[in-house]
């Protein structure tokens, strides 16, 4: 909230004054009393972020009255999916199963729109597919998909606006006339959960041990060290090579992640979607967005996450396949060389990247830590233990030890 904004609600300023010679110390007293009465109150005038703030855990936008932003996006795990959680529910009744898991609403600001980078890779966009251009977009996604907030049209959620105690609040801070359309609200509802996204800090705090470490108010232990080194090492976790470790070109905080896509061969999970065997979630490919559908280079991947707060976003990949960051570190390292480990087994055949048609299993991604099947892995139970270790130090919210 910008604090240095603010409006009268009372206006007027009475100064009562005695008469000279006569005043005592009581009308003294009575005239300091009504001129602290009659002063002004100053309140916060309304800003989008201020509004933005109180429509993102507003239950009230929901078809259901009982789904939030706040709901699937949790400040105390990184704005991602609540603790124990898995596929977030969401629609009309609250009983529909999402299809993806709810991402980190963190440290999205440098991700831009979607776009095909000077290698002609994708990059960009918001939502595990890109889909959204921005944060505004990525906003009206939820309040109209079926499964989650679950508006059936831009009518229905102005009428859940216009009953909220602080429309006014709204209106005022999106300069609104009393005529707006429903249209015109919407829009200002959109924009009012994108400037709080922006402009509040709580989305990028910045404040991890790493953060620390980099400023040199703290020290690494040996083993977070260790992890730091196989994560950067392109021959061994090479994570680096997608998660960006290294501060910016102007000294901007590591992002920890390239806002590239890639096709990983996660593991298929149990969910609605998956329990019709003839479904696959292809990403880039659809089914959430149709653009690409024709680019087969594309299906199967997805946006990489940022993986500050990593430790606090379980579950994990789109698909929440995945319960603990133990184990996601571990698929890394053992995905190619004990792929049993991963996927079912169908008379006797291992059924590797079982959540991707066969057609597009030459898109999984290649390269250190995969590939050692049959061999020796870049990765060691040590080194996987080691970068775990680390990873928790992207953790917002460190305060050292005294």
């Amino acid at each position: 909230m910008n604090k240095s904004m603010f409006r009268v609600t009372t206006l007027g300023l009475a100064v009562l004054m005695s008469g000279c010679g006569g005043g005592g110390s009581g009308s003294a007293e009575a005239t300091a009393s009504a001129a602290t009465a009659a002063m002004p109150i100053l309140t916060p005038t309304p800003t989008l972020q201020s509004v933005g703030e109180s429509l993102f855990n507003e239950k009230a936008l929901s078809a259901s009255a009982q789904l939030a932003c706040a709901s699937c996006h949790v400040q105390a795990q990184g704005h991602a999916a609540a603790p124990g959680s898995f596929l977030p529910l969401g629609g009309v009744n609250g009983d529909r199963q999402g299809l993806r898991s709810a991402p980190s609403l963190n440290y999205l600001d440098a991700a831009g729109a979607f776009r095909f980078n000077a290698q002609g890779d994708p990059q960009g966009g918001l939502f595990w597919d890109g889909r959204a251009d921005s944060r505004e977009a990525q906003a009206r996604g939820p309040l109209f998909n079926a499964d989650e907030m679950a508006n059936s049209d831009v009518a229905a959620l102005a009428k859940r606006l216009r009953a909220l105690s602080y429309l006014a609040d709204l209106m005022t801070a999106a300069n609104l006339p009393r005529t707006a359309s429903d249209k015109q609200l919407v829009q200002a509802g959109t924009q009012a959960l994108a400037a709080d996204q922006a402009q509040d800090r709580d989305f990028h705090p910045v404040s991890s041990k790493f953060d620390a470490v980099q400023d040199g108010r703290a020290a690494f232990t040996a083993q977070e060290s260790r992890g730091l080194a196989v994560f950067n090492d392109p021959q061994r976790g090479n994570c680096a090579s997608c998660h960006t470790s290294n501060p910016g070109p102007a000294g901007e905080r590591a992002l920890f992640t390239n806002f590239r896509y890639f096709a990983l061969g996660v593991p298929r999970n149990i969910s609605s979607a998956t329990a019709d065997p003839a479904f696959f979630d292809l990403g880039l490919c659809g089914p959430l967005r149709a653009d690409l559908a024709g680019r087969a280079d594309l299906c199967g991947m997805f946006r990489v996450p940022t993986l500050r707060n990593i430790a606090l976003t379980a579950p994990y990949f789109h698909n929440a396949a995945l319960k603990t960051l133990d184990e996601v570190v571990a698929f890394y390292a053992t995905r190619d060389s004990d792929p049993a480990r991963w996927y079912p087994s169908v008379d006797g055949q291992v059924q590797r990247f079982n959540d991707l048609p066969a057609a597009y299993r030459t898109n999984v991604q290649r390269g250190a830590p995969f590939d050692a099947p049959g061999g020796r892995p870049p990765l060691n139970a040590q080194d996987v233990a080691d970068i775990v270790v680390f990873l928790q130090t992207l953790s917002d919210g460190y305060v050292a030890s005294p």
